[in-house]
């Protein structure tokens, strides 16, 4: 029972996640930098890449944190690997609200390239 709470807390949060960055993709972009990346374990992928990054949107400073779900560990190590502390990266902010932000793949394309999840 325990196992089934934790499944629908994990999907939950991801459609909260999914819902609060729609049309993210027309979003205006903030030069960001990665503050820290780390691999933890994974309700709905086995493993998930968490990465932490701070940007500044209209004159403040914000962060953000970005998941992204593998079934295999190497593959969150690789994905891991490409973003060291301080790679600059991308960040799509919500305009009305900066401090909601996300990180797009198809913006991180050139960091990403040959890695699939």
């Amino acid at each position: 029972m325990f196992e089934g709470i934790r499944l629908a807390i994990a999907i939950f949060c991801l459609a909260h996640r999914r819902v609060q960055v729609v049309g993210s993709t027309t979003w205006p972009m903030a030069d960001g930098k990665i503050f820290q990346g780390r691999l933890r374990p994974d309700d709905l992928q086995i493993w998930a890449a968490e990465l932490t990054y701070s940007y500044t949107a209209m004159g403040e400073y914000y962060s953000g944190s970005y998941r992204r779900g593998f079934r295999r560990k190497k593959k969150a190590e690789a994905f891991l690997e490409r973003f060291p502390r301080n790679t600059p990266v991308p960040v799509r902010y919500k305009p009305e609200k900066p401090e909601t932000s996300t990180l797009l793949l198809s913006d991180l394309s050139l960091l990403l390239a040959g890695l699939q999840a």
